[in-house]
């Protein structure tokens, strides 16, 4: 009997030891409907940028879904950007993602789209992204740190950013159905 126990020692030993994961790569792989689903790459930033660059913060965010970071000074773009807060706890950033699914269709060509999931835990920002379609890549925000740089009292919030960082618009709330918003996002940002 003891030497029965002596050999189920150390089986129960590795078992236990290869259930357990260190696995360090954060957010490529949830467990969750959206298993495998992996987000939009984010856009290549300088992360060595200290400086604001008009309104875009030196804030270095880990990428959604990437195990990668992205300074929003340092983000490297020719073209003005939508800026978009949400979180998988917000209802109307849910009603918004088809206004920006069509917004994107339309100009992307023309204009870049960012998200940055507002005070959400991981996994819930990643199965809403998947949910929601989201078609731009976010980064994450969990601690709420650019709450008073961006005036967020509540979401969603949208920014519209001219090519060199500068808000030229903001929309806090929803931003309409997507022909109202496709139609604002031409007025301010591509006929200004």
């Amino acid at each position: 009997m003891k030497k029965s126990k002596l050999f189920l020692l150390p089986l129960v030993a590795l078992l236990i030891t290869s259930c357990s994961s260190s696995n360090s790569a954060k957010g490529t792989f949830i467990s969750n409907e959206a298993t495998n689903y992996i987000t939009q790459e984010c856009p290549i930033s300088d992360i060595e940028i200290d400086v604001a660059r008009a309104d875009l913060v030196p804030a270095i965010l880990p990428c959604l879904g990437h195990d990668t970071f992205v300074n929003l000074a340092g983000i490297k773009t020719d073209k003005p950007m939508i800026l978009s807060f949400w979180a998988s706890w917000c209802t109307v950033c849910a009603e918004d993602a088809s206004s920006f699914k069509a917004a994107y269709a339309k100009l992307n060509k023309e204009i870049g789209f960012f998200g940055i999931a507002f005070m959400d835990n991981e996994a819930e920002s990643l199965k809403s992204s998947f949910t929601w379609k989201l078609p731009f890549a976010s980064v994450q925000d969990r601690a709420g740190n650019l709450r008073s740089i961006y005036g967020i009292n509540g979401l969603p919030i949208t920014l519209l950013l001219d090519k060199d960082g500068k808000i030229i618009h903001k929309i806090s709330g929803p931003v309409g159905n997507p022909t109202e918003f496709i139609k604002l996002v031409n007025d301010k940002l591509i006929s200004y």
